[in-house]
């Protein structure tokens, strides 16, 4: 087998930036290849690099902030009538995410003019949807197209376009997907309020890749990626944001939801990780902070090998 991760987007936040796109991994295991998070551009990115989305077979959701999930509609409904085999429809997409958390917040404070003002929850029904919901609401929302496009051309089932399975809140790794060689395992780690996020570990007969997702040093996080060929994990620079106007509150809250620049080096170590490979970027913009940067604090405290990730970045497991 041959085992290749690609990372399509590597902007960590919602807003958009030129020169990366929004966060978004693959992994190629032999014809087959299987999706982390969706941020904007996936779907484009995802063609640029050379792949088909009748090879795609399940998408992995890390949490459900906007910016890992922006264009998890494109995925699903753009490539409907494409997700053909010789034989016919291909089986439904697997998508697999976190469930919906069993406590829903409080109404809380937004920023307004002059300070802060409390705010009702949007959706107050149904205020933390999981991804079974999201998905659920992906598909209703786009009625009207998966309705009426099978009257004007040939397309496979809706009912048939994606399976959703949601991972229930894991402080332990818990096996979430185990295919024909590939295994999946999930485990919680610390995002603020995002909860449950998920960090993933992909098991191949050639290595094994895990995936950070968003999340503060986490010693769940930590044995997940034990021994890993490569860790994937997201990073800020709090020193950067505080010198361009992020103090105070909003400075503390970015650190209680990201692992600083200076702090990956050690959680690679910890693990055992054999490279480590930097991706999800804040500030986004990679004329804010060079990449020779990026690469150089991260790698202090660990032996391996650190690269920093740009889109399209690829590479063989084991490398």
């Amino acid at each position: 087998m041959v085992t290749e991760l690609i990372l399509l987007g590597t902007a960590g936040g919602p807003a958009p930036v030129s020169g990366r796109a929004g966060i978004a991994s693959a992994i190629r295991v032999d014809g087959r290849v299987f999706l982390v998070d969706a941020g904007r551009g996936t779907p484009s990115r995802f063609v640029d690099e050379g792949f088909d989305f009748a090879a795609l077979e399940a998408v992995f959701i890390t949490h459900l902030h906007a910016d890992h999930t922006a264009d998890l509609p494109g995925v699903l409904l753009y490539p409907w009538g494409l997700r053909k085999g010789d034989d016919g429809p291909l089986p439904p997409l697997g998508v697999f995410g976190p469930a919906a958390p069993a406590t829903v917040p409080a109404a809380h404070e937004a920023e307004a003019t002059g300070g802060f003002e409390r705010v009702a929850l949007v959706s107050p029904d149904r205020p933390v949807p999981g991804i079974v919901e999201l998905v659920g609401h992906i598909l209703d929302g786009w009625a009207y197209h998966l309705n009426v496009m099978p009257l004007d051309s040939v397309m496979p089932d809706p009912a048939q376009l994606v399976r959703t399975t949601a991972a229930p809140p894991a402080p332990l790794p818990v096996v979430v997907y185990d295919v024909d060689g590939v295994r999946v395992t999930a485990v919680e780690v610390l995002h603020g309020h995002a909860h449950p996020a998920l960090a993933y570990r992909f098991d191949t007969p050639d290595g094994s890749i895990v995936f950070s997702g968003d999340t503060r040093v986490s010693d769940a996080l930590v044995a997940l990626a034990e021994g890993a060929d490569v860790l994937v994990h997201e990073v800020v620079d709090l020193d950067f944001l505080e010198k361009h106007g992020t103090t105070g509150l909003a400075l503390e809250r970015m650190h209680a939801l990201h692992t600083d620049v200076t702090e990956i080096g050690a959680v690679a170590r910890r693990a055992g990780a054999g490279t480590l490979v930097l991706t999800h970027y804040l500030p986004a913009d990679p004329t804010a902070v060079s990449i020779t940067y990026w690469r150089e604090r991260a790698a202090a405290g660990f032996t391996g090998k650190t690269v920093a990730g740009e889109d399209g970045f690829r590479m063989c497991i084991p490398s």
